[in-house]
């Protein structure tokens, strides 16, 4: 009997090692307090289970949005102080400026326990965000320097899969970001496929 549970132990810990497990394309939007809404893309892969409840999910998405006219007003107004005028007839028109956004993330998710077709999860997680700041008239200036950065962000996500087939699932989800520079809000819809051997 001992040996036998031993290697029941054994095939447990096998199954929940980190292995390639599937992979799942997604579009939505997203929203935030200094970008105008926006469209989002993103890929992300199952890499297994590291619990039985708990898979790891590595990604990337991207988006690009401008920014909302009360943020390049307060832009402009910075700009206006460095200014050195007399006269102070000058004018500041930075027009539309846009910020892009590639993002590199691990999430954490828990698999609620339920039979079917549906299986909700809550995540947690962290990504690398590399942001690009671009617009007519801040190209090749310092303002646009100021908007070119690398950054970490904490990740909140939330959803469920809905099983298609046993190996292909739509994933419909939610993902708050929290960063420093840049927190957002947004909703997707995927479409992939788990290899039959994944348990995923």
């Amino acid at each position: 009997a001992a040996p036998a549970l031993g290697q029941a132990v054994d095939d447990r810990a096998s199954s929940d090692r980190l292995h390639f497990a599937g992979l799942q394309a997604e579009a939505g939007v997203i929203t935030s307090s200094r970008l105008k809404g926006a469209g989002v893309v993103g890929l992300r892969a199952d890499l297994g289970r590291v619990a039985p409840r708990i898979r790891v999910l590595a990604g990337m998405s991207y988006f690009r949005s401008d920014f909302k006219t009360s943020e390049i007003d307060e832009f402009e107004t910075a700009l206006a102080r460095v200014v050195s005028d007399p006269e102070g007839n000058f004018s500041i028109d930075l027009g539309a400026v846009r910020w892009g956004d590639v993002t590199l993330y691990l999430d954490f998710q828990y698999l609620f326990p339920t039979d079917g077709q549906w299986r909700p999860y809550v995540g947690l997680g962290a990504g690398a965000h590399v942001r690009n700041g671009s617009g007519t008239a801040i190209d090749g200036t310092f303002v646009e320097d100021a908007l070119d950065t690398i950054g970490a962000g904490l990740n909140l996500t939330a959803g469920t899969d809905i099983l298609l087939t046993p190996a292909l699932f739509l994933n419909v989800g939610g993902r708050v970001v929290v960063a420093s520079d840049l927190s957002t809000i947004g909703l997707h819809v995927g479409l992939g496929f788990r290899l039959p051997r994944s348990g995923s």
